[in-house]
């Protein structure tokens, strides 16, 4: 089909040779007119595909990436970043956690690893931990303020470091009595130690660069550990959890009625 048209009033009229006026006359035909809205249609699209655009862009930088995503814990409040730190990587460097055996070294060590540090959680702070209650879960007595029985992974992480470090020595702890009596035992403590340091490294993923040097003596290029890292405040979490130790006599430290036993260790 054609294309529509239609009749429009002409303000002049029309007359033939004869004097007489032809059946169309003013009469003028032409195509419809366009809305005014019409022209301005793909530029008005543009606009909104645009903002909409914007919009999820937006949303996309605002939102928390997976390393953003911090897993709850009641020791949150005391982490803090001390910024960059340049580690002491020298083969030779000291320390006081370096060392052969003296008191001075163990002292040092067990100001940061010794004992668990118990602290307390309450049951809305175990669920926002993503864990779920248990009636293997150890609690505290009423008398002592109940609560469940917990740690700080850190503590527990320094605590295998330092029964490697222990271990490096052979006999030495042995002699005072301070590694497990039975060997098999002392064996797969270590081996879970190793394992768990294992695990905590990969998960970690620490992206650090360490470059090489070429050093006299040596055939290959020598790698320089001394490296910048983002650190916490390693006293400040030791502080909280001091703060918040709780101290039960391990005779009062028992199972409650409707505790059961799990069949091994988790």
């Amino acid at each position: 089909m054609g294309e529509e048209y239609y009749s429009q009033y002409s303000p002049f009229d029309v007359v033939d040779n004869d004097g007489t006026k032809p059946l169309d006359s003013g009469i003028a035909t032409s195509p419809p007119p366009r809305s005014r809205f019409l022209h301005l249609w793909p530029w008005l699209s543009h606009g909104v595909l645009m903002s909409i655009t914007l919009v999820f862009f937006t949303l996309w930088v605002q939102a928390p990436s997976i390393d953003d995503v911090v897993l709850f814990s009641p020791a949150n409040e005391a982490v803090e970043s001390i910024g960059i730190v340049k580690f002491n990587g020298s083969f030779g460097a000291t320390s006081i956690y370096r060392g052969s055996p003296s008191p001075e070294l163990d002292a040092a060590w067990d100001r940061i690893s010794f004992n668990a540090r118990p602290i307390r959680m309450t049951l809305e702070q175990l669920l926002r931990t993503r864990e779920k209650p248990s009636p293997a879960m150890a609690r505290y007595p009423d008398e002592y303020g109940g609560g469940y029985m917990a740690t700080v992974e850190v503590t527990h992480q320094l605590r295998c470091l330092d029964m490697l470090r222990r271990a490096s020595w052979g006999d030495h702890y042995y002699d005072h009595g301070n590694m497990h009596k039975s060997p098999e035992g002392f064996r797969t403590y270590l081996d879970h130690c190793i394992d768990m340091l294992r695990q905590f490294t990969m998960c970690t993923g620490d992206v650090t660069m360490i470059t090489h040097d070429w050093v006299e003596g040596k055939k290959s290029p020598f790698p320089d550990f001394n490296v910048h890292h983002q650190c916490r405040n390693f006293e400040k979490v030791l502080n909280w959890v001091d703060e918040h130790r709780v101290f039960v006599p391990q005779s009062e430290m028992v199972r409650l009625d409707d505790n059961v036993n799990l069949t091994s260790p988790p």
